[in-house]
């Protein structure tokens, strides 16, 4: 039986001998990987998502409150375990640290043990968390809305995609729920895939619960991701029908009055807002304004997106 996959821990500090020192700690139980500046770990926790960050506060350039916030900014990382490890005892330093979204302190120096005790039991605890989104294990709407308010609130240029399917009842009616669930993760991929080909290490992607997502870019980005998604859909739908229903190009199934009906294949259905036209101040604003525009779209036969060009 093969042994089951490690945790992956990830410490940022810039002093050599506290790196060394608790990666040796830890290397026993956990897969460790090591930065030694903020700079290094952000990258790292991008291109090898931990499970758990052991972070510095006081290092040169991009100091441990920055490197935190930025964290809890990116999806990969939104949810993962952050421990910030600091020389400085006062409680405003803690208190500053807790607010950019760390979740414990250890001051130094620190006892081994506890550190141990203390990454085991956050680790035990974000495991239990990931059952809040089982299906596709993206963040959902606490996740969704906090970050939602922290991208409005900094007044960056922003586009929200909202994203879900056409005609999605009528499969789940016909082939299940469990085949209706791989359609699910199916779009996930998808939204994920073109995020990965084509969008940048700050968006975001959330799973709002059924077959709605969110995605958070950058206006410039979102026609790309959103084309990209489709095409990644469309591509790979077929393949969960039947092989009459893919010949024909439509399942014969009861409506929601029970008429029976001839329905395409299940497709994709994006409204995009954007901050460009108009000030963006709550995520019920943004949902609103989504959903208005996402009427328009579902009017429409196949997969399409649209941008709300409104500037009131």
């Amino acid at each position: 039986m093969p042994e089951p996959k490690k945790h992956k821990i990830l410490v940022i500090d810039d002093d050599r001998l506290i790196r060394h020192v608790v990666c040796h700690s830890l290397e026993t139980d956990y897969e460790v990987t090591e930065a030694a500046s903020g700079v290094e770990g952000l990258a790292v926790a991008q291109t090898h998502p931990p499970d758990l960050v052991l972070l510095d506060v006081m290092m040169p350039g991009v100091d441990g409150y920055e490197v935190c916030q930025r964290l809890r900014a990116q999806s990969a990382t939104t949810n993962v375990p952050v421990v910030m490890l600091t020389a400085l005892d006062q409680v405003d330093a803690k208190v500053r640290g807790l607010a950019v979204g760390a979740d414990d302190y250890l001051t130094k120096p620190f006892n081994l043990d506890e550190l141990r005790s203390r990454v085991q039991a956050h680790l035990r605890r974000s495991t239990r968390d990931l059952s809040a989104s089982p299906l596709t294990f993206l963040p959902g709407n606490p996740v969704i809305e906090q970050i939602m308010r922290t991208r409005l609130a900094s007044r960056a240029p922003l586009a929200v995609l909202y994203t879900d399917l056409n005609l999605f009842k009528a499969y789940n009616d016909e082939y299940g729920w469990l085949k209706g669930d791989a359609v699910i993760k199916l779009l996930a991929r998808a939204i994920q895939n073109a995020i990965a080909l084509h969008g940048g290490t700050d968006d975001f992607v959330g799973h709002v619960g059924g077959d709605d997502f969110i995605v958070l870019t950058l206006p410039t980005r979102a026609r790309k991701l959103a084309q990209t998604t489709i095409d990644l859909f469309d591509a790979a739908i077929p393949e969960y029908y039947d092989a009459a229903a893919r010949e024909r190009g439509y399942i014969e199934a009861l409506d929601r009055l029970g008429r029976p009906m001839r329905f395409p294949l299940t497709s994709v259905a994006i409204a995009i807002i954007t901050n460009e036209h108009r000030k963006l101040q709550h995520p019920a604003q943004v949902a609103a304004l989504a959903a208005e525009l996402k009427k328009i779209v579902k009017a429409q036969p196949g997969s399409h997106f649209a941008f709300d060009r409104r500037q009131k």
